[in-house]
């Protein structure tokens, strides 16, 4: 293995420890939505949010491939 391999590889071990440490010393926190302090959950069980979520999703369209939303009219 040349030298630019190894510390290629030395470098991309170190990033993967400290990605894993830094997970574990401060672990990602649940959502939490703006409005009222509302969970995921919360927010999935309520009828006036989902309503208005497909009322939005039947106007627009999304492109997953580029994380875009385009709507119609507006």
């Amino acid at each position: 293995m040349s030298t630019k391999s190894w510390i290629i590889f030395v470098t991309l071990c170190s990033l993967t420890a400290l990605n894993g440490i830094a997970l574990v010393v401060n672990p990602p926190r649940p959502a939490r939505a703006a409005a009222h302090g509302m969970s995921y959950q919360d927010l999935m069980h309520d009828a006036d949010f989902t309503r208005a979520v497909r009322s939005i999703a039947e106007q627009c369209n999304v492109n997953v491939d580029l994380g875009k939303l385009e709507c119609q009219g507006g």
